[in-house]
């Protein structure tokens, strides 16, 4: 507690009320590669961001970022016809799906800019409704690519899918005394 009222007379410190004190309550210092924890969370949504924008450009669904060389895009799975042949064969299908895509970007860029939000301002601060929000980010991962995998079946998903969870789990658990540091022995 910080007394502001130190430098009075002993009779007139007796007069005053109680909150005339402010508590001061302490961060746990961040140690090691805790530190870190918000600027992986933080490329991590940025990532997000520029894979989200990706739908703003339907003919890019052709190109399965992370599908074995020769697997079939989630398109591919779906209708048995790549994005070019789609447009050709069936235009009406094809401009709803590219409205959907649309919807779908818009939606991962907020998305996207939100954790990046939180990841620097709420996180950085070790502030703990920042890290509960922040598990949407292994959750995401793990939805996202699981459903991938069961369009596309290649085993690259799962891959990608446990190398980005493992590390948004780490970037969640390094720091974790930060956001609930232990309570001090009475």
């Amino acid at each position: 507690m910080i007394d502001l009222h130190k430098n009075e007379q002993p009779a007139e410190r007796l007069k005053r009320r109680p909150s005339s004190k402010i508590c001061v309550t302490d961060v746990a210092p961040i140690k090691g590669y805790g530190k870190y924890g918000w600027a992986i969370l933080f490329v991590f949504w940025a990532l997000h961001l520029v894979l989200s924008a990706r739908d703003f450009l339907p003919n890019l669904q052709d190109l399965c970022l992370a599908c074995a060389s020769g697997a079939q895009t989630p398109i591919q799975a779906v209708t048995s016809m790549t994005w070019s042949q789609l447009v050709s064969s069936n235009p009406k299908l094809a401009s709803f799906l590219a409205s959907t895509l649309v919807d779908d970007g818009i939606s991962g860029i907020g998305l996207a800019v939100f954790g990046m939000v939180v990841s620097l301002t709420g996180y950085r601060k070790g502030e703990k409704w920042a890290w509960y929000i922040s598990w949407s980010m292994p959750i995401g991962i793990l939805a996202a690519q699981l459903n991938v995998y069961a369009l596309t079946g290649s085993i690259m998903v799962i891959y990608l899918a446990a190398a980005f969870t493992i590390v948004s789990l780490l970037a969640l658990l390094l720091p974790y005394r930060q956001f609930f540091p232990k309570k001090p022995l009475r």
